[in-house]
């Protein structure tokens, strides 16, 4: 298993955004939130603002000494804005590294073509540079996957693939310079047609707490209270 930068890969792909650090969310401190040490995890976490986004968090958990090691970001948009919801997850176990990563749509793409065209359509050319990689696969979780693009990738893939801690990156990265491009471009949009959007946004997000496999984990470490409010500020 090897070390690999993805906090610093998210973070220099963020650059465009002009992020800046986030202390309080929604009237709360979260600088609680930032390490966390227990006997069985240490667990860090990175929360910006930038302009047209509700919030970006981005977090590393280092579990059980260094066996198992999650990485994931989040990147939530403001109401005004119709922007995906930008998810990505890896994770590096002792025999394996999996990794997720997708713009999530806040619209029914199969009933807005606009949408699906404008938001969704772009990242088919990355999808299809990455696909056939060995290990890669369909989402497991079903609650999960009737959320998702149709370029969400996927991958459970063995340390023998040759770079695939680099490889992980590169295409994590590849999906977030993607929506930064998409940030910059990205107006408001007429209030009514957000409210259906926002609408499906907020069900999603609190379907991804509520299903979160990394809950269990968290309220052993942490505590149920501190691990629900930190599993909040992700979702």
């Amino acid at each position: 298993m090897q070390t690999i930068a993805y906090t610093d890969r998210i973070i220099e792909a963020l650059t465009p955004l002009n992020p800046t650090p986030m202390t309080t969310y929604r009237g709360d401190d979260i600088t609680q939130f930032e390490k966390i040490e227990t006997e069985m995890m240490t667990h860090t976490m990175r929360c910006f603002k930038a302009d047209k986004l509700d919030k970006i968090v981005t977090i590393k958990a280092d579990i059980m000494g260094g066996k198992l090691i999650v990485w994931a970001t989040t990147i939530v948009p403001e109401d005004e804005y119709p922007l995906p919801i930008f998810t990505s997850e890896v994770v590096q176990a002792v025999n394996h590294l999996s990794f997720r990563v997708d713009l999530i749509p806040l619209a029914d793409c199969g009933r807005d073509m606009e949408y699906l065209e404008k938001y969704m359509a772009p990242m088919e050319e990355i999808w299809e540079k990455y696909k056939d990689i060995e290990g890669m696969r369909p989402e497991k979780y079903l609650w999960h996957r009737v959320m998702l693009s149709p370029f969400y990738t996927f991958g459970k893939i063995k340390y023998d693939v040759e770079n695939i801690e680099e490889t992980s990156l590169d295409i994590t990265t590849d999906y977030l310079n993607l929506y930064t491009k998409l940030w910059s471009e990205t107006e408001k949009a007429d209030p009514s047609y957000m409210e259906l959007l926002n609408g499906r946004k907020k069900d999603m997000l609190e379907i991804m707490l509520e299903n979160d496999p990394g809950e269990g984990p968290l309220k052993k470490a942490l505590g149920k209270e501190k691990a629900e409010k930190l599993l909040a500020l992700l979702f």
